[in-house]
């Protein structure tokens, strides 16, 4: 089996081909890449073929992949970016801020600033909706900052 399908598989195909075996009239193909895969289908009615008139009960091809070696784990060279102190107090100034700006955003939507004009009055179920989404997020965002910010200190 091996010698026919050398007589049709090319050298550089055929030394990666790794098993063949003939099984209730299928022909399992084992090679180390994908890649091949791809060539061998081409010779697949060849193979049939050749092996038919060698008098070998060959109906089908399947093909199996197995890598011989375990893939190579790339590392990086990229050097780690070196942290300054004052990122981590720009950082955390940033997040202080967040609370001056959330009580600012919160006593705009309740109303107490002028309302533009053209635009209708809005009800106190909207004004509260407003105030807990912009309360929630703002303190939310703060909270993650304040941890990037401690994150940046330990570096």
């Amino acid at each position: 089996m091996k010698e026919v399908i050398s007589r049709i598989v090319p050298a550089a195909t055929l030394s990666h081909i790794q098993f063949c075996r003939l099984e209730a009239g299928r022909l399992r193909i084992t090679v180390d890449n994908a890649a091949w895969v791809a060539k061998l289908r081409f010779c697949e009615r060849q193979l049939t073929g050749a092996l038919r008139a060698e008098s070998l009960d060959v109906h089908t091809v399947s093909f199996h992949v197995a890598p011989v070696e375990v893939p190579v784990v790339r590392t990086t060279l990229r050097k780690t970016n070196t942290v300054s102190p004052r990122a981590a107090m720009a950082v955390a100034a940033l997040a202080e801020s967040m609370t001056e700006s959330t009580a600012e955003s919160t006593a705009e939507t309740s109303g107490q600033g002028s309302t533009p004009p053209g635009r209708p009055g809005r009800t106190r179920g909207d004004v509260a909706d407003e105030r807990s989404v912009v309360r929630g997020s703002g303190d939310r965002l703060r909270q993650e900052l304040l941890k990037l910010a401690a994150k940046l200190r330990e570096s």
